[in-house]
Formats: structure tokens, sequence, C-alpha cells
């Protein structure tokens, strides 16, 4: 296997927690939610409103990136605020047309995902500029570091990632959530779901647990929140896990 595609294998375990040698075909998904674009002033005039109205929306990540040195750095291309990832193009990406149009070795393609949180309370962007990739609009949501000897070495779900960026989420009082405990009681959010690898519906989330292949010590549990929970990206970094199935989780400053 080349360097090439064995970065592209082990990011995609160890970023994404796909499960497949090379980045797949998104999948098909003609029963995703559609919403109107509501403009706020945190945010260009035309984009969804990132105050509320969250969970459910459809959103699609584009993982591009080269090796510096010791460090594998990666910008994460997503299309929240700007469109709901229209699937006819979005199935349509190739992994080394993208490599190409960005001048990049490091493509993974992540997606469709759905969130699971009810609203951003902040939503820096890391880039505001908006780049067409294979006709779909996106623009750098977040920036990926990661060590070279970890991604040679691949990785697993249920293990830390950092991603940096600037975010508070919040998950409404009467909302329900879907949390991983880690053996040291640390808790983990999902913050969305993915119909890469399997279908999936927020319906279907309420059994997730006895679907997961837990690892020793870890917990599952789903809840209806009595107050409102915020995350907190603490110091510009949010620490990120996934489950077996490609699900995404941020660490929570809460406890059991």
């Amino acid at each position: 296997m080349t360097t090439r595609k064995r970065l592209s294998f082990v990011l995609s375990l160890a970023l994404l927690g796909c499960g497949s040698a090379t980045p797949v075909a998104p999948t098909p998904d003609a029963a995703a939610p559609m919403a109107d674009a509501t403009a706020t002033a945190d945010v260009p005039t035309g984009d969804v409103d990132y105050a509320r109205g969250v969970r459910g929306r459809r959103y699609c990540e584009v993982l591009a990136g080269a090796i510096s040195g010791p460090t594998v750095l990666l910008d994460v291309y997503n299309t929240y605020g700007l469109n709901e990832c229209p699937d006819a193009a979005w199935r349509a990406l190739e992994v080394a047309a993208l490599r190409t149009e960005l001048g990049v070795p490091v493509v993974v393609i992540n997606g469709p995902r759905y969130w699971t949180i009810d609203a951003f309370e902040s939503a820096a962007v890391q880039d505001q500029t908006v780049r067409s990739l294979g006709g779909i609009p996106m623009r750098v949501a977040g920036r990926i570091e990661v060590p070279l000897a970890v991604a040679a070495a691949g990785s697993a779900p249920y293990t830390e990632r950092t991603v940096r960026r600037d975010t508070t989420v919040r998950f409404a009082s009467g909302g329900r959530v879907y949390e991983l405990i880690d053996p040291m009681d640390r808790v983990y959010v999902m913050q969305s779901y993915t119909v890469q690898r399997e279908a999936q519906t927020e319906a279907s989330l309420s059994d997730l647990g006895a679907r997961l292949q837990l690892p020793t010590g870890w917990r599952f549990r789903t809840r209806v929140l009595t107050e409102d929970v915020r995350v907190v990206a603490e110091g510009g970094l949010a620490t990120v896990t996934t489950d077996d199935v490609g699900n995404t989780y941020q660490r929570s400053q809460q406890r059991p």
C-alpha cells in the first residue's frame, strides 16, 4: 500500500471511525430532512440560523490535507450553514478528483451526517471563505492536527481525538441526548449521527446501545434532559470520539 493510500485509510479510521480501507461512496438518503435557511448576524446572509433549529439538519464534510514534518494537517470543509449537502452532487464526489482540485495528497469524505445538538451558542468558523468542492459550496469549519506516528499506527472507535475549533453547543431541556460514558466517568455527548455505514434516523438511536460493541468499562445511555446542557470547546480545542457505527461525540464538562 502506498503512503498516500495508507494515510487515507488510517485517517478514515482514526478521525471518522469509518471501517473501510478507502473512502467509500456516500450513502444516498432520500429521507433527509430539509429546512429553510435563515440569516443571522453571526454568519453571512443566507446561512442557516446557528442559534436554533440545528437538530436534524443534514451536513457533509471533506477532510483535506497533507504531511507537514511530523504532523498530518487537515482542513475540515463543511456544508453546514451553506446548504444541506445535495444528494446527487455529494454522491458524485470522487476522492481522486478532490485531491487534484485541492492540490493535497489526503482526502477523506465524511457524510452525510445529521446534527443531534439543538443550537450553536458560538460557532467561529475557521475560514469564512466559501469554496466549491465538486460543485458543493463548503468552507473550513475546523482544523485537525494528527501526529504522523499516530496516523501511521491507526486508531479505533472510543479513542479520543482533538479538533481545533471554537464552539459552544447547547442541548435543550426537554430534548433527548445520546451519551457515551468511559471507564473514568467522562461523558461524551453525541453531536451527530451518520448514514455512511448503515441506515440510521434519530428515532433509531433509542436502541443504539444494543447495537454497539462497547469496550470494557464503557456505557451508552440516552435520556431526556431536565435542564439545558452546554458543551464547550475549551481553549479552542474540542475532544471528540466516535462509536463503532461512526457517530461522533464531544467530551462534556458534566459528570454522570
